[in-house]
């Protein structure tokens, strides 16, 4: 994959209500279909939408998806009581986008189930509508498909809650598998409390891993016996409950990049490891699962010390790689299947890059860097 140095396409939106910026930006046109989250973010910028369009190309060159990078926001305060109407307009603006070509999930500050009433309000059928188009589907039957992410799949959550969860943590057990610690008794610390974050425990409760240390916006709970992810599933995503046990202990937010483990995981914030802190780092292998979550020189410093770390594109390819679950068998898949795609998807994908990086003595991120660049994709869509 050529990488050129400007996004293929950028919509600036400007609102005529409120006069804030907001832009679409489709990383490449190799293929007729895009894909890639709406945020709405104070300070938000054409710049880091150009950047995040990137990497969601290089998540799909990386899972061999025939789909294009693409990522979209609003610079819009998400308390704001205005922000479903600031978010309908935007929308309104780059419908034909929607239908056609740009397909939409949620992003940071912006739930599945407000980006789909935004979309109704602007008379769009479905944010998911050009998956339709371009696997050449009627809209009833993509309809039937769609649904499918609705269906339960234990502890009150759905397909679409915990699918790119169920990617981290098939990365994750590779980069354990590599480490030659397997996941029982491995020790995790998470840095996220989130929807991606829940999705990851669901899919490692029962494999024996034990969360020694999770971080929300506010704090970090770490205990050495481990935190009950049971527990932790049983609340909704977001901010994390007092703890149950007085072994718990209440850390500073930051406190779980430096905890002891085998497993750091980065699942919220961008820029989280940098070169300046990766010394820092106690961990033995870092799979961050949060857009840009580990700077390229980061990546560097880490990889210089000895710790195992994948690309943010890699480990965080969860929700695309699902989709093709979804979307690309010729019967429709149940739950279950698609999560199974998901997981072993990436599971062996990250064990393929830690491999080559191991042969050409570079680094992970190097590795999948080369490999994303040496990706044909075929036909457009998400037919394996």
């Amino acid at each position: 994959m050529n990488e050129p140095k400007e996004p293929a396409l950028v919509i600036e939106y400007i609102d005529p209500e409120e006069g804030f910026r907001g832009w679409l930006v489709i990383d490449s046109l190799e293929h007729g279909l895009a894909a890639g989250g709406m945020r709405v973010c104070r300070g938000l910028s054409r710049e880091h939408l150009c950047a995040m369009a990137r990497n969601m190309t290089r998540k799909m060159r990386i899972a061999d998806l025939g789909v294009d990078g693409a990522k979209s926001g609003i610079d819009y305060d998400p308390a704001a009581p205005g922000k479903p109407a600031a978010m309908t307009r935007f929308l309104r603006a780059i419908a034909p986008l929607v239908r056609e070509r740009y397909s939409m999930g949620p992003d940071l500050n912006v739930r599945m189930e407000e980006l789909q009433d935004a979309a109704a309000a602007a008379g769009i059928d479905s944010v998911k509508m050009a998956v339709a188009r371009a696997m050449g589907w009627e809209p009833g039957y993509f309809a039937a498909r769609y649904r499918i992410l609705q269906e339960d799949v234990g502890r009150g959550k759905t397909l679409g809650q915990v699918r790119a969860g169920y990617g981290v943590a098939g990365a994750a057990a590779a980069c354990l598998e590599r480490a030659g610690i397997g996941t029982k008794g491995a020790r995790i610390a998470v840095q996220g409390a989130g929807t991606l974050a829940q999705g990851l425990l669901h899919a490692l409760e029962g494999s024996g891993v034990k969360v020694v240390a999770i971080a929300d916006a506010e704090k970090t709970l770490a205990c050495r016996e481990g935190i009950d992810i049971g527990w932790l599933l049983s609340h909704p995503p977001g901010i994390l409950p007092a703890p149950y046990d007085k072994r718990i202990k209440i850390l500073p937010r930051e406190a779980v990049l430096t905890q002891e483990c085998d497993l750091l995981l980065p699942l919220a914030v961008e820029g989280v490891i940098t070169g300046a802190n990766a010394a820092g780092i106690k961990a033995r292998a870092v799979a961050p699962g949060a857009n840009l979550a580990v700077t390229p020189d980061g990546h560097e410093a880490l990889f210089n010390r000895g710790i195992l770390t994948v690309p943010d594109f890699l480990a965080g390819a969860g929700g695309s790689v699902s989709m093709q679950g979804l979307f690309g068998p010729k019967e429709h898949p149940d739950a279950a299947t698609v999560l199974t795609h998901t997981f072993t998807r990436l599971r062996e994908l990250t064990l393929e890059v830690l491999a080559a990086a191991g042969e050409q003595g570079t680094s992970p991120y190097r590795a999948a860097l080369a490999m994303c660049a040496a990706r044909k994709t075929g036909a457009t869509g998400y037919a394996p």
